[in-house]
């Protein structure tokens, strides 16, 4: 399955050539060379591409993916092809939560005020009057056959450590990926508090009549 944004399709051609240009990412992939150049750029500055000016050329740059070349890199997406095939999307999806869940591991056991002071190299985090919003600088597992898949087992990661329904959000256009965080207002808080302590009082009210007298079944 082809990645759905130009910014996944152009790291997945990076990473299986050795170099391109500009040109030939706009020949390949029919888009203006501008529209090519601003994800090239943004790349750049992730430090997840890297370009080299051609010799004698002032303004022509060649570009390469800093990803890992190794064999093992490379056998991920077959692997997950393999799962997909034995298991379906179900399985897929599991598998991939199990991943992301040990990816992240204890560096998101936190609260989100403690993780928003943090300079992580793997996000960033800003509050809103609702909740946290999460723009993801790099993928746990870039050029995958399916990134919905993984964003989506990042969702229930993130759910389960901050123990509140984290939502999803893709820009397609820029290939930035972002999660939203509700955070319970002091009004909802209070509310809840109120609801218990209205089923307790429910719950308490039958012995509380048959010990003053008043029960007037008995």
């Amino acid at each position: 399955m082809m990645p759905s944004s130009l910014r996944e399709r152009i790291l997945e051609y990076l990473d299986q050539h050795k170099e391109v240009t500009t040109e030939q990412l706009q020949k390949i992939f029919g888009v203006s060379r501008r529209h090519i150049q601003r994800h090239l750029h943004q790349l750049v500055e992730e430090h997840r591409v890297s370009m080299t000016l051609l010799p004698g050329s002032h303004h022509t740059g060649v570009y390469q993916s800093v990803l890992p070349r190794d064999e093992e890199f490379h056998a991920i997406p077959q692997l997950l092809r393999a799962i997909e095939k034995v298991g379906g999307k179900d399985l897929l999806g599991k598998v991939l939560e199990q991943f992301t869940d040990q990816y992240y591991g204890h560096s998101i056991d936190q609260s989100l005020e403690a993780l928003s002071q943090e300079n992580s190299v793997l996000m960033d985090w800003k509050k809103s009057p609702n909740g946290w919003w999460i723009t993801m600088r790099q993928c746990p597992l870039p050029n995958t056959p399916d990134a919905e898949l993984v964003c989506q087992a990042e969702a229930r990661t993130f759910s389960k450590h901050f123990k509140a329904p984290a939502i999803h959000f893709s820009r397609a256009e820029t290939g930035v990926c972002q999660f939203f965080i509700p955070q319970k207002t002091v009004t909802d808080q209070n509310e809840s508090r109120a609801g218990i302590a209205k089923t307790q009082g429910r719950l308490s009210s039958p012995i509380a009549s048959r010990e003053g007298g008043t029960d007037t079944d008995e």
